[in-house]
């Protein structure tokens, strides 16, 4: 049985979480840990065991009807066996009245075949798992990304004014 955990500066899993967080995402697509960490924005950070055995973590944002998963990663060693499936429905019982969107990496701008190949399991991986292709993309720190939803249609609009609401209060804070 999955159960997940909040991630705080004291969580025991914290160095487990850190080293999985900058092993998944490039440097590019990362913030500092210290930022999901800290209270200026209210995120649920959890941490996800199978009994003692660390599988994952998740990072996400709510505001109004929308819940935006902004990380969430397997361990390797565990991919393929559904926990990444069972993440997603524990995020989604969480949230049951909303939209949940996810960002991928577009498709088309992969570097080379393998990137593309690692980006084409990701997209199959949400569209398998209840999401559909919503008509949003947008660029950040030099990534062009394209949203996924469940739970139905998130608008461009929706997508910008639900970040400018989460930033509003970060000084320099730039959103997508």
């Amino acid at each position: 049985m999955l159960h997940f955990f909040d991630v705080t500066k004291k969580s025991p899993w914290l160095p487990q979480v850190k080293a999985l967080y900058e092993s998944a995402f490039p440097a590019n697509e990362r913030i500092q840990i210290k930022h999901l960490l800290d209270d200026k924005i209210k995120r649920e950070f959890w941490a996800f065991f199978d009994g003692d055995t660390f599988c994952g973590f998740s990072n996400s944002i709510s505001y109004g009807s929308i819940t935006n998963i902004v990380y969430f990663a397997v361990v390797p060693e565990l991919r393929s066996r559904g926990y990444g499936s069972k993440i997603l429905q524990a995020i989604r019982r969480q949230h049951p009245d909303t939209r949940i969107v996810v960002d991928i990496e577009v498709e088309e701008d992969s570097k080379d075949a393998e990137e593309l190949e690692r980006r084409n399991r990701r997209r199959d991986f949400y569209l398998r798992n209840g999401f559909d292709a919503a008509p949003v993309e947008y660029h950040w720190q030099g990534e062009h990304y394209r949203l996924l939803t469940a739970g139905g249609i998130v608008t461009e609009k929706e997508f910008r004014d639900f970040w400018k609401e989460i930033l509003k209060d970060i000084p320099g804070a730039k959103y997508p």
